[in-house]
């Protein structure tokens, strides 16, 4: 319970300040906006890290803890795509289905375009897949193998998000042409993503 507690007091910590110091700074609308995307990059590490790998540290200092995961010598695929098997097809897809918010959710807070966004969720990929290696190197188990193919597919998440971020804010912008917006600052700010522009 206590163990479950920690990294949500952390991460509600971490979000207090970056929200007072974003506070002075940005509208309101874009606080929401950060509010949902750091909810979602905290629950992304909460599946992917914090609620097996962290069982691995726990092990690390309490030896007598059985856990019943993968021993360590097939922790790392580095062979993209030819090693997928039909059953590791429901893996795939579910790594795509996790970052298809990052892609899309990204933009929000963000300026960048396609070619950015795929790159930092590519990266952040990428940082999970190591911090999967190491945390299993340390405690010679894992739940988690740091796969190449999860950064594939994971980064392909990614670039969906982003086109259905580009097509939402489109059809927004289509439908709410005669809506009375400039009143609500969080439909505005809908409306004025900068990414959409020519």
């Amino acid at each position: 319970m206590y163990f479950d507690l920690l990294p949500v007091l952390l991460f509600g910590l971490i979000w207090i300040g970056i929200v007072t110091f974003l506070r002075l700074k940005k509208r309101r609308a874009y606080l929401i906006f950060f509010t949902i995307f750091y909810v979602y990059i905290v629950k992304v590490l909460d599946y992917t890290l914090f609620q097996f790998q962290s069982l691995i540290l726990l092990k690390h200092f309490m030896p007598d803890l059985i856990l019943n995961g993968q021993t360590v010598g097939k922790e790392m695929n580095l062979i993209p795509l030819i090693t997928l098997t039909p059953q590791d097809l429901k893996t795939s897809l579910l790594n795509i289905l996790l970052l298809i918010p990052f892609g899309f959710g990204l933009p929000f807070i963000t300026n960048f375009r396609m070619k950015k966004i795929v790159v930092i969720g590519a990266l952040f990929s990428i940082v999970i897949e190591f911090l999967q290696l190491i945390t299993g190197y340390i405690a010679k188990i894992t739940f988690r193998i740091a796969d190449i193919n999860d950064v594939i597919f994971n980064t392909v998440g990614v670039a969906i998000g982003y086109i259905l971020f580009v097509g939402f804010v489109r059809i927004y912008r289509h439908i709410s042409r005669n809506w009375e917006i400039s009143a609500n600052p969080l439909l505005r700010y809908i409306a004025e993503r900068p990414q959409i522009d020519e």
